[in-house]
C-alpha cells in the first residue's frame, strides 16, 4: 500500500490546537502526499468538523463513547466501537482506508473495524497503556518510538517496529534573527510545556544557582505559582512565554546549549526517548540532556552530552559552556543536522510505508 491519496483516521491523544508534536507532524506530512488526513481529537461534548491552516488536514471533535466501554463484554466493545467508526464515515461522506492511532484508550480494538481498512497502532509514550494488548493485538502493523515500546507490542503482535521520533525540517528556516534575553555569553535553552511532571525542576535551579555565567531561557506553557515567582527573579533565568512553533528553529539557532532536563530516575521507561531531541538536532546546536536510551550513539561520538545524575549533568554543562567553540564546531553542528535530516517525517513516512 502506497501512502498516497488515501483517507485517513488520525487518532490523537492531543487537541489540533495543542504544541505540535508527532502526531500534528504526521498529520501534515501525509496531508502532503495527498492523503486526507481527519485528526481526530480527544472525545468532547460535540461532533463537528473544522478545516485547518493546513490543506487536506481537518480537525475533528466528537462526543467518544459509552462511560465504561473497556469493561464491557468485547462483542459489545466491538458493537461500539464500529458504530462510532460507521458513524464518522457518515458524517464525512467519505470511506476511511487507514486508522493511524496514537491512543489505545478509543478505537482500541481494531478487530471491530471493517476488513479493508488498515490499521496502525503508533505509541509515542509508554504512559499510553489504557488497551495496550487488545490495540497491538488486533493492529496491522504496531510501531513504538523506543525499544522498551517495541518489546512491549512484540509480546502481542509481531508486526511490531522501530520508528524514531520524527524531524520536522519546516520547523527551523533559521530565516529570522531574534535576539536572547540575559547579559552572560553562553545562551542555554528549553521549549516545551513547562507544566508536565517529568520535567526536573530541582535540577533547573540547580544549574541557574550554580552556573551563574550561563543565561537558562525557557519558553512553553507555565502556569503560576510558587516556582516560577523564585525563578523568575533570577538575574540569569528568563521566561519568554509561549513561542509559535514557526519561530522555534530561531530561537534554537541562536543558542549555545539546548537541554532536555527530565526525571529520569522517577520515570525511566517513560523517558526513554523523546521527541524534542530530533527538533534540537536539526538545528546543529550543542545539547545537554538528562540520559535518554535510544540517543547513547551521539554521546559516544561526542555529538552531545547525557548525564545520569544531578551532578554528573551540571558538570556537563560547565564543561560545554567552557569549549563551547569545540562542541559548536561547523562540523559537529553540521553532523547532527544531517542526522536529524535521515529521520524527517518525510522520510519517516516512506520507512513505514515499506513496513506496509
Amino acid at each position: 500500500m502506497r501512502l498516497h491519496n488515501k483517507n485517513i483516521l488520525l487518532i490523537s491523544t492531543e487537541q489540533w490546537d495543542h504544541i505540535f508534536v508527532s502526531k500534528h507532524h504526521y498529520a501534515t506530512h501525509l496531508a502532503k502526499r495527498g492523503n486526507k488526513v481527519f485528526f481526530l481529537n480527544p472525545p468532547s461534548k460535540q461532533t463537528q468538523v473544522n478545516k485547518t491552516e493546513y490543506d487536506n488536514v481537518f480537525s475533528v471533535h466528537y462526543d467518544g463513547f459509552i462511560k465504561g466501554l473497556r469493561f464491557l463484554p468485547r462483542f459489545l466493545q466491538k458493537y461500539f466501537i464500529n458504530r462510532k467508526f460507521s458513524q464518522l464515515q457518515q458524517f464525512f461522506k467519505i470511506k476511511f482506508d487507514i486508522v493511524w492511532s496514537f491512543d489505545n484508550s478509543v478505537f482500541f480494538d481494531f478487530s471491530a473495524l471493517p476488513k479493508e481498512v488498515y490499521s496502525i497502532s503508533h505509541i509515542v509514550d509508554l504512559t499510553q497503556d489504557f488497551e495496550f494488548e487488545k490495540a497491538a493485538k488486533t493492529a496491522d502493523l504496531c510501531l513504538g518510538v523506543s525499544q522498551p515500546i517495541v518489546e512491549k507490542q512484540k509480546q502481542f503482535n509481531n508486526n511490531s517496529f522501530f520508528i524514531n521520533h520524527g524531524y520536522n525540517q519546516s520547523s527551523s528556516p533559521f530565516n529570522k534573527k531574534v535576539i536572547l534575553p540575559g547579559k552572560q555569553r553562553i545562551k542555554a535553552f528549553y521549549a516545551g510545556n513547562l507544566n508536565i511532571k517529568y520535567l526536573d525542576w530541582e535540577l533547573i535551579q540547580s544549574c541557574v544557582e550554580r552556573l551563574p555565567q550561563v543565561d537558562f531561557i525557557f519558553a512553553g506553557p507555565w502556569n503560576d505559582g510558587a516556582l516560577k515567582t523564585d525563578l523568575i527573579v533570577k538575574n540569569n533565568f528568563n521566561y519568554i512565554g509561549v513561542l509559535p512553533a514557526k519561530k522555534l528553529g530561531s530561537y534554537y539557532q541562536q543558542s549555545d546549549i539546548l537541554l532536555i532536563t527530565y526525571k529520569v530516575r522517577e520515570y525511566p521507561d517513560q523517558l526513554s526517548n523523546s521527541h524534542k531531541m530530533m527538533e534540537y538536532l536539526g538545528s546543529g546546536k550543542m545539547v545537554v540532556a538528562t540520559w535518554t536510551n535510544e540517543y547513547e550513539n551521539l554521546v559516544r561520538k561526542e555529538l552531545i552530552k547525557m548525564a545520569k545524575s544531578p551532578n554528573e549533568f551540571i558538570n556537563s554543562l560547565k564543561e560545554v559552556f567552557s569549549s563551547i567553540d569545540k562542541w559548536n564546531s561547523e562540523q559537529k553542528k553540521l553532523v547532527r543536522a544531517e542526522y536529524a535530516e535521515r529521520h524527517a517525517y518525510g522520510k519517516q513516512i516512506m520507512k513505514i510505508e515499506r513496513l506496509i
